[in-house]
């Protein structure tokens, strides 16, 4: 606890293996250092220790946790870091949770809804964190799989340093909450990228499109495998302007009143095709006004 509270990395890393040496039967002896490895996201040690915690959960760690074994879960979260997905299994039926084969080693891939992931972190939730920063921080709605994995179902802006169709490993602790329809749902912070999707990221600019227009886009999009966001209101540059690599004749006309600005994800054939296809059934006819690769 000294070496977390001081911020000595190095040496709590070292306390912590040691802790395990020490005091080999334990519980809090591994699980301490199993939330250890995991705030430094050492996810093979982390799937380890906390592994053996689970197996010495015993009745004073009942009463203590109402029953639920916390070792359980962070070993679960570990073990889908690493692609174990056997020990992932074992890990979320410890723990509780229903719906999955306990005896599988495929990949776990539940309908566990949509819910929102807060990528790149900036307030670490324990000591010595090592948050994700592949960019800037944004809040985004996914394709929860697992417990502890999602897929990225909205289309991130480019300074998030993701795409449409990452996989994440996200943490279990709600960190605010967000709306889906009548509901409240938690946020969960991201704490790693699994896989990278490598779908290109757009912008179009729309004239005329209503909100029942956005809808039959989305319709037409979603099962193609590609990704819309409403963007208006947000400013986003084009990949030129944000490498700020651009001529004096590189420039863009304002957003015209009553314009929309959409983020679109995916192959531009696909996109393109879509596009057409949309503006051709659409009473109102929409307008394309700027259609541009941004990442």
């Amino acid at each position: 606890m000294q070496a977390n509270e001081s911020g000595d990395v190095e040496r709590a890393g070292q306390l912590a293996a040691e802790m395990t040496r020490v005091a080999p039967e334990s519980f809090e002896a591994w699980f301490e250092a199993g939330l250890h490895a995991k705030a430094r996201r050492d996810w093979p040690r982390c799937a380890k220790w906390n592994e053996r915690a689970m197996e010495l959960f015993g009745q004073h760690q009942v009463d203590e946790y109402g029953g639920v074994n916390p070792a359980a879960w962070n070993l679960g979260i570990a073990a889908t870091a690493i692609g174990d997905w056997a020990l992932a299994r074992r890990a979320w039926t410890t723990f509780g949770v229903t719906g999955m084969a306990a005896e599988s080693n495929s990949p776990i891939d539940m309908d566990l809804g949509q819910v929102p992931i807060r990528l790149n972190p900036d307030r670490p939730s324990l000591t010595l964190q090592s948050v994700p920063e592949y960019g800037e921080t944004e809040v985004v709605w996914c394709w929860r799989r697992s417990p502890a994995h999602a897929v990225i179902a909205s289309v991130p802006l480019p300074e998030s340093g993701h795409r449409f169709r990452d996989v994440v490993l996200h943490d279990g602790e709600p960190k605010g909450t967000r709306r889906n329809g009548e509901s409240e749902v938690p946020v969960f912070d991201q704490l790693e990228r699994l896989e990278e999707s490598g779908l290109p990221t757009w912008q179009l600019q729309v004239e005329g499109a209503t909100d029942e227009d956005l809808a039959s886009l989305a319709d037409l999009a979603g099962p193609r495998g590609l990704g819309l966001d409403d963007w208006s209101g947000i400013k986003v540059m084009c990949s030129t302007c944000s490498h700020g690599s651009a001529d004096p004749d590189h420039v863009h006309p304002p957003a015209k009143p009553g314009s929309r600005t959409l983020g679109l994800a995916g192959d531009e054939p696909a996109l393109a095709q879509v596009l057409d296809q949309w503006v051709q059934a659409s009473p109102s006819r929409p307008r394309l006004l700027e259609f541009d690769l941004i990442w």
